[in-house]
């Protein structure tokens, strides 16, 4: 199958048109995926190996920015690339995620453990193994997320 993405700064929402010779189930399969995909506003999509897939915010343990792209981890800790940026990511996700710094969003519900860590930062532990820091200039907002 060809695919082609055509920017048009003059259209309000995203279309997607498919030429074809006939209509298959598995076409048709694809139209409801896409159809299903605008209520899901949550849902991120990710790349590896020149696939792309696609992970609900339960999927997702963390998301951070390491050599100037946007890393996504899942549960299993495979590494996945994102195009949007952090903040947008943040949005999209939203309440289960925190920022824990300038750099990194973390599933709140994947976390393991937290301890505490030098300079008046706290280091936390994902489910997955990963691990990160709280900056201090994150520290109160992510605090008042556990009532602490």
């Amino acid at each position: 199958m060809k695919v082609e993405i055509k920017i048009d700064p003059e259209i309000k929402e995203p279309i997607a048109v498919i030429s074809t010779p006939k209509l298959t189930p598995e076409l048709m399969a694809w139209v409801e995926a896409l159809e299903g995909m605008a209520d899901k506003s949550s849902l991120l999509m990710a790349k590896k190996d020149d696939k792309i897939f696609v992970f609900e915010p339960e999927q997702i343990e963390i998301i951070r920015t390491e050599g100037g792209k946007i890393k996504l981890y899942n549960c299993e800790a495979q590494e996945f690339d994102i195009t949007k940026p952090l903040h947008e990511a943040h949005e999209r996700l939203g309440s289960s995620f925190a920022r824990i710094s300038k750099s990194t969003i973390v599933n709140i519900n994947r976390i393991d453990h937290l301890s505490q860590s030098f300079g008046g930062t706290m280091h936390i532990v994902m489910k997955n193994g990963i691990n990160d820091y709280v900056s201090r200039k994150y520290m109160s907002d992510f605090k008042k997320l556990f009532g602490v």
